[in-house]
């Protein structure tokens, strides 16, 4: 039975579609980027889950000290961002599973673009994507805030620009987790982990510069983190020791500015 699974695998092997060994195309990237920023934000989830948010957010709007119009429109901007951020997470953990749940993988294996491209044309999508609805966000948040007398102090361009920062760097965590693990609860699983685990107590994604956090070590977070992801997420394209090598580097650059980032009573 060994003996004739082993000759199975084999034969699979040797009759496989090779894939390119050719670069990816800028080109090739940015036309595939343009087709998954679409495709995520049509998707489904995408909308429920920012829908979802917005409406647990109702609640916080009830217990506002304060009333109005202008207060409402501003908690709703901030429940607008936390739902980008779940979106993000698991419109582009469906992205990057897509060619496996097709079985398409063997089929794109015969294809001139190497495989990195695709996983490039959905980082890209991220990127040109929720992160640019994001950066909308972010500026709509920020001036809606700025509205709100007792909010208004804790309102800075370093909390704007968290945000998009933010949406890639889960963005890319989605996208690495779909690449490595074949299932659609990988994103949900990310999501879970954040909320029961304490993680986003430890390492917060977003934080005010009045919790005294050290701005340039969490901005440094904030951009080491997305690339450690997209590293791990070609790496699976093709195993080459640079990239697990950059993945190495900005994961050490990520745990050190964890830890030099938080303020000295904690958060």
């Amino acid at each position: 039975m060994a003996a004739s699974l082993r000759a199975s695998v084999m034969d699979a092997r040797a009759s496989a579609i090779p894939t390119s060994a050719a670069r990816p195309s800028p080109a090739v990237v940015l036309a595939l980027g343009r087709v998954e920023a679409r495709r995520m934000l049509l998707h489904p989830v995408f909308w429920l889950t920012v829908a979802l948010s917005l409406l647990l957010f109702r609640g916080a709007i009830g217990a506002a000290e304060e009333s109005g119009l202008v207060v409402t429109l501003a908690l709703l901007t901030g429940g607008l961002a936390l739902g980008l951020l779940i979106a993000s997470v698991l419109t582009a953990n469906v992205a990057a599973l897509r060619p496996r749940r097709d079985h398409l993988n063997e089929l794109y294996g015969s294809f001139p673009a190497p495989a990195e491209a695709r996983t490039g044309g959905v980082l890209t999508g991220l990127l040109i994507g929720p992160a640019l609805v994001a950066v909308a966000v972010s500026i709509v948040s920020w001036f809606a805030f700025t509205q709100v007398p007792s909010l208004a102090d804790d309102v800075d361009p370093f909390l704007a620009v968290q945000v998009p920062l933010a949406v890639i760097g889960l963005g890319a965590l989605g996208v690495a987790v779909g690449r490595w693990i074949p299932s659609l609860l990988g994103g949900v699983l990310v999501i879970l982990i954040h909320m029961f685990t304490g993680v986003i107590w430890i390492v917060p994604w977003i934080v005010p510069t009045s919790s005294d956090v050290g701005v340039e070590w969490h901005l440094a977070y904030l951009i080491a983190v997305p690339v450690m992801w997209s590293a791990i997420a070609f790496a699976r394209d093709r195993r080459t020791v640079p990239r697990f090598a950059i993945g190495a580097a900005m994961f050490a650059i990520a745990i050190v500015a964890a830890i030099e980032q938080a303020p000295p009573g904690g958060y």
